[in-house]
């Protein structure tokens, strides 16, 4: 490797990563402890190194080189990951339960305003009414399922621009439909500050120090209280044995009211439940350890406060340095769809492919009746032999990703090889096997994750045949 360009062995991202590392090493002249970065090996493989440099100087002073460790932590950070999956597929174990009840309530609500959405049909203003409260149930059913998706999904290991205040948001409803009626829950979210966090890890760490407060209050009930808070530090603080520097944090605070016999915090979890040992883990919850390590990996610092039969509180400081502070205003609100009229309505052609007959039926009727003409198959070999047969005649793929005999995402790949410039939609249920990144990738105009109301896709299909 002497004489080489390190840049041969990592991508753009990581090859500026270290750069930057390097650079700051050399201006300043204080070395880096660590920092993690990705090197890609003459097979392609990825390895993950962990690395610390320091600066060299000769006797004049003037720096003449670097001096560093690599070490290689690819197996580490696997089993890591694997940790992590399995400590949140145990705690949606403990959720189960609560889920499952405001599931069947949901449903409860189906089935009875659709029978009387029945009953009410020489009532039209009557049955309209139930049919919306039947809409109104399906979304908050989709809502559900999509938070235990989110929650369940494998842990990368990207960072990105992150509001954690959706992520909050998001996590106390799925809470809320899990913990019993006699744990009070507070929130108060009053920063929707962006931090540079992986949302995965972001997600599962509160998730986690959520359901170890929930431990600690099982018998007796009690109150969680979760904030977000802007906190602006002029001097560094010492609390407890942790130093915060001055500067802007964004800070996360999980509270509970639990029960705690001597306020002591064991060393290998964040909270110790009375009828449990003092080592191990909690069911569903977190390690202290796991805890600390995400904290310091987004630079941020971790203290916790506990009492005697009074609780705890776990605060988390998040540097925003770098973070793009955004107003919440400033997101963009969902477009309106507004019905075309009969003569401003489309004539192209869409492919729909699904094998689930009830979806087939309900969207040719939807898009037929906006002016589309739709060809259905159920199937991603009858699809892609029509499609051999007349390329030019279909204007957009729609199809499911997960099929009997030609998945999805193969189905896009042959169509793309015939067509390049093809838009396609995929939409799925579930799969461990793509992502929107990996489809874009692909180069698939729109992933869907199901369910999608009929107005929703027709909006996704205006914007890309007008796109394209």
């Amino acid at each position: 490797m002497t004489g080489m360009n390190n840049r041969i062995f990592m991508d753009k991202e990581n090859a500026e990563k270290v750069f930057q590392t390097f650079n700051q090493v050399y201006e300043t002249k204080k070395g880096c402890k660590a920092f993690d970065w990705q090197l890609i090996r003459k097979d392609g493989s990825v390895r993950h190194v962990d690395t610390s440099v320091s600066l060299v100087t000769g006797s004049d002073g003037n720096p003449v080189g670097f001096h560093g460790i690599a070490r290689d932590m690819t197996e580490q950070k696997t089993q890591a990951l694997r940790l992590q999956q399995s400590q949140k597929l145990e705690a949606l174990g403990t959720l189960a339960a609560g889920i499952s009840h405001d599931f069947n309530n949901i449903l409860s609500g189906i089935f009875g305003y659709a029978q009387l959405a029945k009953i009410s049909l020489d009532n039209p203003r009557k049955a309209s009414d139930q049919m919306d409260q039947v809409l109104a149930a399906a979304q908050r059913a989709a809502e559900l399922v999509q938070q235990v998706l989110s929650f369940s999904r494998e842990a990368g290991d990207q960072k990105k621009q992150l509001r954690v205040y959706l992520i909050v948001k998001e996590s106390m409803k799925l809470l809320r439909s899990s913990f019993p009626a006699f744990i009070e829950m507070e929130t108060r979210l009053d920063s929707k500050q962006m931090i540079p966090a992986d949302p995965a890890k972001i997600h599962q760490m509160f998730m986690g120090l959520c359901l170890n407060a929930y431990q600690t209050m099982k018998k007796n009930g009690g109150v969680l209280t979760v904030s977000l808070t802007d906190e602006t530090i002029i001097q560094p603080l010492q609390i407890q044995d942790k130093k915060v520097p001055a500067g802007e944090y964004l800070k996360l605070s999980v509270t509970d009211t639990g029960h705690n016999r001597n306020g002591k915090m064991p060393d290998t979890r964040v909270h110790p439940d009375t009828d449990t040992q003092t080592t191990g883990q909690l069911t569903g919850g977190m390690d202290l350890n796991d805890v600390q390590m995400i904290v310091a990996d987004h630079d941020g610092v971790l203290i916790v406060h506990t009492q005697p039969d009074k609780g705890t509180a776990v605060e988390i400081f998040f540097p925003v340095a770098g973070a793009e502070k955004k107003p919440a205003s400033a997101e963009r609100a969902p477009a309106r769809v507004v019905s075309k009229t009969q003569s401003q309505r489309s004539s192209k052609t869409i492919m729909l492919v699904d094998d689930e007959k009830a979806i087939r039926q309900i969207y040719e009727e939807f898009l037929t009746g906006h002016g589309y003409e739709v060809a259905l198959f159920e199937n991603g070999t009858a699809a892609l032999n029509a499609f051999k047969a007349d390329p030019k005649r279909v204007d957009l793929v729609i199809t499911d990703m997960t099929m009997p005999e030609l998945t999805g995402d193969k189905l896009s790949e042959k169509i793309l090889e015939i067509r390049p410039d093809m838009p396609i939609i995929l939409w799925c249920g579930f799969s461990e096997d793509i992502s929107e990144d990996t489809a874009v990738g692909m180069g698939i105009k729109k992933y869907i994750q199901k369910p999608v109301s009929p107005r929703d896709l027709l909006q996704s299909i205006r914007k890309i045949l007008d796109e394209n």
